[in-house]
């Protein structure tokens, strides 16, 4: 069970608010009307838990160690948003009875990340996930050398 330190709250806040702020940036990329209601809670959500399991975790390492985590923290992040964005829209239409069978529709979740992904792309969105992606692995190392 991960005990809890202030390297992976600081990095779970960090990324949470991350989450939010690109999760906002993003709305407009959606088709009118086709947000996902889980759209804001899956963005804060998926970021509080690569905050704390996948960037904390690796707090107190140094700083040079510290870009990398939270790079490695927000990639994290990304996927499983694309993932679960993907695999409810595989869900929806495997409900209408889009798919033959079981393996098409797995399938057809990877090809839906590609679409989501290519749909979501911004240049400005990327600098600030980047950017955010230091900024949190700093923070998470700030807080973890300071209170071990």
């Amino acid at each position: 069970r991960p005990m809890p330190t202030a390297g992976r709250l600081a990095a779970a806040v960090a990324l949470a608010i991350l989450g939010g702020y690109v999760a906002f940036m993003l709305i407009p990329k959606f088709e009118e009307g086709t947000v996902p209601s889980f759209w804001y809670p899956l963005c804060v959500g998926a970021a509080i838990w690569a905050g704390w399991v996948v960037v904390g975790k690796r707090a107190g390492r140094g700083y040079s160690a510290a870009i990398g985590n939270g790079i490695t923290g927000t990639l994290a992040w990304v996927f499983w948003v694309v993932f679960i964005v993907a695999f409810m829209d595989m869900i929806n239409k495997s409900m209408r009875r889009s798919y033959d069978g079981p393996v098409e529709a797995v399938v057809n979740v990877f090809e839906i990340m590609m679409e989501v992904a290519q749909e979501l792309y911004d240049p400005t969105v990327i600098g600030v996930i980047a950017a955010g992606a230091i900024i949190v692995g700093i923070f998470s190392e700030f807080f973890a050398q300071r209170f071990p």
